[in-house]
């Protein structure tokens, strides 16, 4: 009998639903007021003006001036449209409404919003289909979302696009080119966006980047869960060309620091507005450095990466795969001591986060033998130092000297001056010296030669001849 009676209260419940549903969709359009009524000359048109009103069921609108089909069942309002609902209402400078679909549309500085205060949509361009509670924005839309707290501030989620569709009933937006969402110091941007205010989560593709104070994320498709209160980020996942940047400014004397990581996909977990950890799988990259010392950047390499993070500053890092890392040892004046390089399978690296150096590091090898070096930067610049010095001052002395290695003068028309300002110089001056010597020496020789030979004629035309016989012997002599 009580099952009986359950059975019998849920088919009348449904019958009552039924007739409720049914008497909606039978209820008549009425024109509840119009200053004056003119019949148009297409059959069943009524031209209507000023302080028009209608009412449908539980929605009405009014404007100052409309055309009424009545065989269609169909209102265009020009002269402004006011349309209002259980839920909400809209306004625009013109609008129209479909009795049989239950559509409005409006057009012209739109301006949409729900009875609650939770969100308010304003463009060019509306449709509402009043049975699923959507709106549709196809012309330079903004949709507003409102979040009502406790302390009595709001917080506000705007949504820009060249298309919007918002259904109201699940708190779910849609949006498409151009898409950026923006709530406090968070900016989101992609080519096409899903937004579940009712579940707190963002999905993005096409270009996604997601931009917060200190943090940057880009890849080919990005997705974000908001916490509980809808009002910070607790989680960032991003998929294929994953990017991540993080920077924490400079405190108290200390220098900023900056983050960076790359793979095929990067998960982020974030407290408070702070990040905890950072994973980043498949080709995984990493490097970190201080922003007064830019040109040092401490390297990580291997298949997967994970960062883990004390009030946004480095504390542990693990690097696991074919693992490669590089890190500089800063001292206290801010100089750069020397690095470490270390390879291996895995490398776990603890991080003092006070001084924003390298604590300890621990290498393992499998397959990938673990090895490490240190490399002291301050001895290599000291030699580099020192050679510099040696030629500055090779320079400066031959500089002393005059600069001239050599001055070639033969009658005023022949004049050379090598100067030795640099190496290349100076060995273009050691030939050009060597030539000329040597070209003096054969010069002077010759010079020699010829006095000689002219000696020698000179004593042989001053010298009698004995005899024929004397005279030859003397010639072979010679």
């Amino acid at each position: 009998m009580i099952r009986l009676a359950q059975m019998i209260r849920a088919v009348v419940g449904g019958t009552l639903l039924l007739a409720v549903l049914a008497a909606a969709q039978s209820s008549p359009l009425i024109m509840k007021h119009a200053d004056s009524l003119a019949v148009a000359r297409t059959y069943g048109t009524l031209l209507l003006q000023g302080r028009v009103h209608f009412v449908h069921d539980t929605i009405q609108f009014r404007t100052q001036r409309a055309s009424w089909n009545k065989n269609t069942e169909v209102v265009q309002c020009d002269g402004g449209f006011l349309f209002t609902h259980p839920s909400g209402s809209i306004q625009a400078q013109t609008g129209m409404y479909n009795k049989k679909k239950e559509v409005a549309t409006a057009t012209g500085d739109v301006k949409a919003a729900d009875s609650a205060g939770s969100y308010m949509f304003t463009g060019e361009h509306l449709i509402y289909d009043r049975k699923q509670e959507i709106l549709t924005m196809p012309d330079k839309p903004k949709l507003f979302q409102f979040e009502h707290q406790k302390d009595s501030t709001i917080d506000t989620v705007t949504i820009e696009a060249k298309r919007i569709v918002y259904n109201k009933k699940e708190s779910f937006a849609e949006a498409f080119n151009s898409v950026k969402v923006t709530q406090k110091d968070m900016v989101v941007t992609c080519d096409t966006g899903y937004f579940d205010r009712k579940n707190n989560w963002l999905s993005m593709k096409g270009h996604p980047t997601c931009d917060m104070k200190n943090y940057h994320l880009t890849g080919d498709s990005l997705f974000l869960v908001l916490d509980e209160s809808g009002k910070s980020l607790k989680s960032a996942l991003v998929i294929r060309n994953a990017h991540g940047v993080q920077q924490e400014d400079a405190k108290k004397g200390s220098p900023g620091s900056v983050t960076e990581a790359f793979g095929d996909t990067l998960y982020c977990e974030f407290a408070n507005n702070k990040i905890e950890r950072l994973y980043v799988n498949l080709n995984a990259k990493g490097f970190f450095y201080e922003t007064d010392l830019p040109d040092y950047r401490n390297l990580m390499d291997g298949n997967r990466l994970d960062l883990y993070f004390k009030k946004g500053k480095m504390d542990y890092a693990v690097v696991s795969g074919k693992a490669q890392s590089t890190y500089f040892y800063v001292k206290k004046d801010r100089s750069v001591a020397g690095k470490n390089e270390a390879a291996g399978d895995t490398i776990n690296i603890v991080f003092d986060a006070q001084k924003n150096a390298v604590k300890s590091l621990k290498l393992l090898g499998n397959s990938t033998m673990a090895s490490g070096r240190y490399i002291d930067l301050e001895k290599e610049n000291r030699n580099k130092a020192l050679k510099e010095a040696a030629k500055q001052d090779s320079i400066a002395a031959l500089q002393k000297e005059g600069g001239t290695v050599a001055t070639l003068d033969k009658k005023g028309t022949e004049k050379a001056n090598i100067e030795m300002s640099d190496e290349e110089k100076k060995k273009k001056a050691q030939k050009a010296l060597h030539a000329f010597e040597l070209r003096k020496r054969m010069k002077d020789m010759a010079e020699k030669k010829k006095a000689a030979d002219g000696q020698t004629q000179k004593t042989d035309e001053t010298t009698p001849v004995k005899n024929d016989k004397n005279a030859k012997k003397e010639t072979e002599k010679k």
